[in-house]
């Protein structure tokens, strides 16, 4: 009897995994439904990632001078993802992979707003035009407008991953020697 018991616990919670969706399947061509920001290009369902397709934003991090004063711009696009995402559901359709395997995908709210296109209408994450040639009337608009960080001086978020800083927010590092 015990036998019995042990084969049908195994098998219930074998066929729970077989049946349950795979959380963690990196492939996948739509997403719908609630989504969580990670940082001002990257969503989350769930266990699922995307990038936004044609959009790099501000990374969390990251620090910029806006009207002479040292902002955190890359909080301040997380916080103005999270705003367009409030109204979901969230529909993103994947294009394609970025050098990382992660998804990247052109995502809209509920109200059908491109979200990468109105992060860098906002001057909140630059274009990458090589992926979205569309995107580049956004950022000229942008910038001729000065808005967000193109009212004054940041780092292209490709070159502050890369560890390119501004100049007032360089950290010297020094090692620590003893005196002979």
């Amino acid at each position: 009897m015990h036998f019995f018991k042990t084969m049908l616990v195994l098998g219930t919670v074998t066929a729970f995994f077989v049946a349950s969706p795979a959380l963690a399947d990196p492939d996948f061509d739509e997403l719908v439904g609630k989504a969580r920001a990670v940082d001002g290009d990257t969503l989350e369902f769930g266990f699922k990632r995307v990038d936004l397709w044609g959009a790099d934003a501000l990374e969390r991090f990251q620090r910029c001078i806006v009207n002479g004063q040292t902002t955190a711009c890359g909080a301040d696009a997380w916080q103005v993802v999270t705003n367009l995402i409030a109204a979901g559901p969230i529909t993103c359709k994947v294009q394609g992979k970025n050098r990382y395997h992660r998804n990247m995908a052109i995502c809209r709210n509920a109200n059908g707003i491109d979200i990468g296109q109105s992060m860098i209408a906002r001057g909140m994450a630059v274009a990458r035009t090589d992926e979205m040639p569309s995107y580049a009337a956004a950022e000229n608009s942008a910038r001729q407008s000065r808005s967000g960080v193109w009212a004054g001086q940041f780092i292209d978020p490709l070159l502050w991953r890369r560890g390119e800083r501004l100049p007032e927010h360089q950290t010297e590092v020094r090692r620590w020697q003893r005196d002979e």
